[in-house]
């Protein structure tokens, strides 16, 4: 894994055949993997062969079956290489159904692309990929190479389930690992059926799993990422190099001192730019504030690029090349924007983070290279801070939903030090909204709506607002409204920037179908904007945990200006629901011509056992038909 912040290979297509023989016949499969698959792994060999702390070999052999169009994602054999990684065989054939072989790899087949996106992006990284399709199902792709890699930071994950496709059965896959004396080699094991066979080869230390007839794995409603579900073995160094760096790799003081002493001495900066931040600063005493004004800096003079040079995109620019160019990667900003707090006396440290709102949390219990991600960190007793350096637009201070609420690793003199950063709270991650809607005889209505996001809540529409266009805002306004006939006459997005950070939007809209007519009534659902129309399908049978991703708020309050002469016939009952995962209420009330809808659900972020995914099916089924809850208005 890099931080995201054409070499040529010799490649030899082996003229004495890798891939095993045996019975390719897809009538060979065992009847019971070929329900709900689209392909199957007949089988899947993996050896890791650590020659020494600086250099190991890695071959694959394999076969799949592919069963249907679906399938055919494995028709592809991708191939990555890099300045650290060297393709030296690699081979194909393709197999009927019959089993009989079809085709066979030629080097002309085999492409070689470039990892480089081309969009703010410098990388070194490329892929040996070739594709073997045959017209008929099913099919059977047949395949073996070998790469040596001389970056030892990182041992290969292993994952017997092909992660790339639901439906995918597995007859036989191994892994092994073999270790030369001296090097231990360190490893967790998530769900696996059997634990690992450990003997002793030829002075040589080999570990070795298998699994066989596994079936195809489906995912269920709101489960936890299938990475923290399918069996896998995870593994790791003890010692390791990479080119003239050596390191440790037992606990995650070892992590932060190695990246420490790969980015040692790149904090320098032009001492014009050291007079520039002192007088920025020189009325400022607060760390804080000095910080404020320096990120202001930071957003102002430089742009974000990634960079996945240097050894494994892990070693940062200098903060003089990054003053120089006027750009860099994760790595190259936060050194940067540390090196500029420190010219103005404030320290900061770099936080190593696996960012991403769908990234899992790094596994703090195997100390190891697993963030994507390097950000600052402001220390206080009180309030520490943390510095998004990528962003142009972050607010100071706010970590959003990339970095919130995760593990980190703080890079100190002393090594690294696990820390969390904060989560947001449901009533920090808020939705206000009020409403004024006339409503006509006819069900149509005029609306002036008001609505503060805040937190967590605040992130889609504070992109919008500083990525698109007045034309392309409105259009995306007009796809986030759930009303099915809707124009809007005027809005207006604004963004109040603070450590909890907010967007208001104000919209003018002209409804046609608030309600409906029907000869003397009027019905009417109150809850015009925020419903909760999707219930999940009760599962008495769910294998397993299932998650709520974020804490939230949202508050709806909405005025109806009932049409002349007509009264209510009906209104609802007030709501109040409570369960562990949240609480909902509502109420309807009338004044006058005046009718109020009041509306507040607070949802608790949590992971919760399979046993209670029905109670949380009807939590929310019980808030599904309240929202749905309507008032009938009569003409008198």
């Amino acid at each position: 894994m890099r931080l995201h912040c054409i070499r040529g290979i010799v490649l030899s297509i082996v003229a004495a055949s890798t891939i095993l023989a045996q019975n390719y016949s897809a009538g060979s499969i065992p009847a019971a993997l070929l329900i709900e698959a689209h392909a199957v792994v007949r089988y899947h060999d993996t050896e890791f062969h650590v020659r020494d702390a600086g250099e190991a070999v890695t071959r694959i052999r394999g076969a799949i079956t592919i069963l249907d169009k679906q399938g055919e994602v494995f028709s592809t054999l991708a191939i990555p290489y890099s300045k650290f990684i060297k393709v030296t065989d690699m081979e194909a054939q393709l197999y009927d159904a019959a089993g009989q072989r079809v085709k066979r790899l030629k080097r002309a087949d085999i492409e070689s692309y470039s990892t480089n996106s081309g969009n703010n992006s410098i990388d070194d990284s490329y892929v040996k990929a070739a594709v073997l399709k045959h017209p008929y199902y099913p099919y059977t792709v047949a395949f073996s190479y070998e790469y040596t890699t001389r970056n030892m930071m990182f041992y290969p994950t292993w994952k017997p389930y092909p992660y790339s496709l639901n439906g995918t059965s597995v007859e036989k896959s191994t892994f092994i690992v073999s270790m030369p004396a001296g090097l231990t080699l360190r490893y967790k094991e998530q769900n696996m059926p059997n634990p690992v066979a450990a003997t002793s080869e030829g002075g040589r230390s080999v570990y070795r799993w298998e699994v066989a007839g596994l079936r195809p794995f489906q995912t269920e409603p709101y489960a936890p990422n299938v990475e923290q579900i399918l069996p896998k073995v995870i593994t790791g160094p003890t010692e390791f190099e990479v080119e003239q760096y050596k390191g440790r790799l037992t606990t995650w003081k070892d992590v932060g001192t190695f990246y420490r002493e790969l980015n040692k001495d790149r904090q320098a900066l032009p001492p014009a730019l050291v007079s520039t931040l002192k007088e920025m600063t020189k009325n400022l005493t607060a760390p804080t504030d000095k910080a404020q004004k320096i990120y202001e800096y930071l957003q102002s003079h430089t742009r974000y690029v990634s960079i996945q040079l240097g050894i494994g995109g892990w070693q940062s620019m200098r903060a003089d090349e990054v003053a120089a160019k006027g750009y860099g990667d994760c790595k190259g900003l936060t050194t940067y924007m540390g090196a500029m707090l420190q010219a103005v006396g404030v320290k900061t440290y770099p936080a190593l983070v696996r960012a991403g709102e769908d990234e899992d949390d790094i596994r703090t219990d195997f100390p190891s290279f697993q963030f994507n991600h390097i950000f600052l960190c402001l220390p206080s007793e009180r309030d520490t801070i943390w510095l998004e350096c990528t962003s142009q637009n972050n607010p100071f201070g706010y970590l959003g939903s990339f970095t919130s609420d995760r593990h980190v690793l703080l890079i100190t003199e002393e090594g690294g030090k696990l820390l969390k950063t904060p989560a947001y709270q449901p009533f920090e991650n808020l939705q206000r909204r009020q409403a004024r809607v006339d409503l006509a005889e006819d069900g149509g209505a005029t609306v002036a709506m008001k609505t503060v996001y805040s937190g967590l809540q605040h992130d889609e529409r504070a992109s919008v607002l500083h990525a698109l266009g007045a034309e392309d805002q409105k259009k995306w306004l007009l796809q986030s409204l759930s009303l099915p006939s809707v124009e809007i006459k005027d809005f207006k997005l604004t963004e109040a920037q603070s450590r909890l950070p907010s967007v208001e939007e104000n919209l003018q809209l002209l409804v046609r179908n608030a309600g409906t007519r029907s000869g003397t009534r009027l019905f009417l659902t109150p809850n015009l904007l925020n419903q909760v129309r999707s219930v999940p399908i009760p599962n008495a049978a769910r294998r397993h945990e299932f998650e709520l991703l974020n804490h939230f708020a949202d508050e709806d309050s909405l005025e109806f200006q009932l049409p002349t002469n007509f009264k209510a016939e009906y209104l609802p009952e007030p709501t109040r629901i409570d369960s562990k995962f949240g609480s909902y209420e509502s109420s309807v009330r009338l004044a006058g011509s005046t009718l109020t809808y009041n509306r507040r659900i607070v949802m608790k972020k949590g992971r919760y056992p399979a046993d209670d995914y029905n109670n949380w099916v009807e939590f929310r089924k019980k808030v599904a038909k309240a929202d749905k809850n309507q008032v009938v208005l009569v003409k008198q």
